[in-house]
């Protein structure tokens, strides 16, 4: 690595934990409070907590159902950050598809209980009533979850603090409550789990609705029309991570029936150990949406420079996570169960040595397979890798009750694939499947058409036409009564008030039976009303990312439109507007009442000998923008209020 790239990587770690200030106090401060809530838990006796431990292990579903709904949810939402309407609707539907995969998995919990706890687990609970009441607690933390990813990603990170830390300083206070009143039971403990953890999901609902710039309402159903590459992407990576979560349950389990001991000791590890994880976990979220933030605009070597910093990243994390789990071994132990005290000095160092190849495989997973549309071979190696570890549940028992051995056994899984992932990386076949697929539009148009008026500018007042209306047929018409204006404006446009340019044409081809008056007339109105002085224009950098994609496909980029070339100069000369980026303007000469831009747009067509299905029109006009190009089977964007690149051809 050279000094520069050094450098540029140290600039680059601060900076991300520096904007994920409020991601890593959320990791750590949640991770403080896990750690209490376990110390009190293991006040319990030791078949109560063992109980706790195996439906808390089996709750993880909880996460990794949300998980994966939201993970391809939330490729789209960031790779669309800046389209509200697209935003929403991908929120919406993950919120339908999470509530229907919760549901029935509950249900599934529900109607087999001793499945899950005696014929997996091998433990036999006395009453099942702890068990049904975690099963609500299940349903609700299934919803949760998801909402705290939406948040997350959407990177409200302060109010994501507040809503993963509320329900856990809830839960601790509830512990106390129950602890000093002397009622420390099971069943008081699963209600007192579903009552924090509904608190906890209020108050994610209301943030979702209320505290981001796009107030998506999630109760409001979505029709579920997604592409087929957006619904493979989708559910292929919650196959992924529900088959995941099926092998880190059965690595509970096998752990469970290899040593009851080991078990509680790698339980308690997982939350104990987690506050070193914030720091990886924040580093990895800042960067996941920056790597699909630049998939999305297409900057793909600016993907490979975040996915490859995060891999030292991850390194150097390992480092300091390994240090100072060392350091703080004594202390960790302390809150061990008095059963279980010296078995963690055992335990420690292997746990941590095996989160070398956890921490790099999450990593490698996160960036390359899921969120370049890897999802393939991620599917095979993760099936592959719960095969063995359900297949480990019934030889583990055989083996020698050797701590270290044990470990190792259950982490093959996660040790193996490592060179396949590096060999991926490296040869950025990751990237591959985003690049070069056929069926996004991004790859497949070459020509670009715009209109000018309410498209590369928006946000106009369109009531000044009124007065300019009123004056002209003051002038031209001036032969007539102000009634006869008034019946010939009804006559005309049947009552509707007139709204553009177009409206007043067709006023003056029905009165003298042609377009030459109204020609005249706009040849001569140049001069920018004060709408037009105080409009929003399109940011030129992302008019620019339509002008490179049509360059490197040898295309090109115009403006079509039904105003008058002195008028489109004046208004680009008055808002600095670089007009010279496009390869030409050209403006509608209205020969007859129904002139539309067809015409043009097929013309434009044959030059740049293109396809219709490689031409794509932008325009907020259906009648003059939108249907001409539907007539001609071109791409189309209707837009409203601007657009951006990924907007248009997302």
């Amino acid at each position: 690595m050279t000094k520069v790239e050094k450098k540029d990587f140290w600039g680059y770690f601060i900076r991300t934990f520096k904007s994920g200030k409020y991601l890593l106090v959320r990791y750590l401060l949640s991770s403080v409070l896990y750690i209490v809530i376990t110390v009190i838990s293991n006040l319990l006796e030791v078949k109560e907590l063992t109980y706790l431990n195996a439906f808390l292990s089996l709750n993880y579903f909880s996460a990794m159902l949300s998980f994966g709904v939201s993970g391809g949810i939330l490729v789209f939402v960031n790779q669309n950050i800046d389209s509200k309407d697209r935003v929403s609707k991908y929120v919406r539907s993950g919120s339908e598809l999470n509530l229907i995969i919760s549901t029935i998995f509950t249900i599934f919990l529900v109607a087999f209980p001793r499945f899950f706890m005696e014929t997996i687990t091998g433990y036999v609970p006395d009453d099942y009533t702890f068990y049904y009441i975690m099963c609500v607690y299940f349903f609700i933390s299934c919803i949760y979850e998801y909402l705290c990813d939406i948040i997350q990603n959407f990177e409200l990170f302060k109010v994501n603090l507040f809503v993963v830390i509320t329900p856990l300083v809830l839960t601790i206070v509830a512990f106390l409550i129950l602890y000093f009143a002397g009622s420390f039971y099971l069943n008081l403990i699963a209600i007192m789990y579903v009552i924090t953890q509904l608190a906890g999901t209020i108050f994610a609902i209301f943030c979702v609705m209320r505290n981001n710039k796009f107030k998506i309402n999630i109760f409001k159903p979505t029709p579920l029309n997604l592409t087929s590459r957006q619904w493979k992407l989708i559910v292929s990576t919650f196959c992924i991570e529900f088959i995941w979560e099926v092998g880190y349950y059965a690595t509970s389990v096998a752990l469970l029936r290899a040593d009851e001991g080991i078990f509680n000791t790698y339980s308690y590890l997982e939350y104990v150990l987690d506050i070193f994880n914030g720091f990886l976990f924040t580093f990895t979220t800042i960067t996941s949406i920056r790597i699909t933030r630049a998939m999305g605009y297409n900057k793909f070597n600016e993907a490979y420079k975040h996915a490859k910093y995060s891999i030292y990243a991850t390194l150097i994390i390992w480092v300091f996570y390994a240090v100072t789990s060392m350091i703080l071994i004594y202390p960790i132990a302390l809150g061990v169960n008095d059963a279980y005290f010296e078995l963690i000095f055992t335990a420690l160092p292997s746990y941590v040595f095996i989160h070398i190849f956890r921490f790099l495989g999450w990593t490698f997973c996160s960036y390359m397979l899921k969120l370049g549309g890897k999802t393939t071979a991620l599917l095979i190696m993760e099936i592959i890798s719960t095969l063995y570890l359900i297949a480990l549940c019934f030889f583990i028992q055989y083996l020698p009750q050797n701590v270290f051995l044990i470990y190792i056994m259950v982490s093959l899984n996660e040790i193996v694939p490592i060179p396949i992932y590096f060999y991926m990386f490296k040869s950025k076949k990751w990237m591959a499947n985003v690049n070069e697929d056929p069926k996004l539009l991004s790859n497949k148009v070459k020509v670009f058409i715009f209109d000018f008026d309410g498209t590369l500018y928006y946000n106009i007042n369109w009531s000044f036409w009124d007065k300019i209306v009123k004056d002209y047929f003051d002038n031209h018409f001036s032969y007539l009564t102000e009634k006869e204006k008034v019946a010939l404006c009804k006559r005309v446009l049947h009552k509707r008030k007139v709204k553009s340019d177009e409206d007043l044409c067709k006023i003056l081809f029905d009165v003298e039976g042609n377009c030459q008056s109204w020609l005249i007339y706009r040849d001569e109105c140049v001069s920018l009303s004060e709408e037009e002085k105080n409009v929003k224009l399109v940011p030129i950098e992302e008019i620019k990312k339509f002008i490179k994609q049509a360059k490197e496909k040898n295309g090109g980029v115009y403006i079509v439109s039904n105003s008058t070339l002195c008028n489109i100069k004046e208004f680009c000369e008055y808002h600095n507007f670089d007009l010279s980026i496009f390869d030409d303007v050209i403006v509608n000469d209205f020969k007859t009442e129904n002139s539309t831009k067809q015409e043009i747009f097929e013309r434009i067509m044959h030059e740049n000998n293109a396809k219709p299905d490689e031409v794509m029109v932008i325009g907020d006009s259906y009648n003059h923008d939108i249907k001409p190009a539907k007539n001609l089977k071109m791409n189309y964007y209707h837009c409203k209020n601007g657009f951006s690149y990924d907007e248009a051809v997302g």
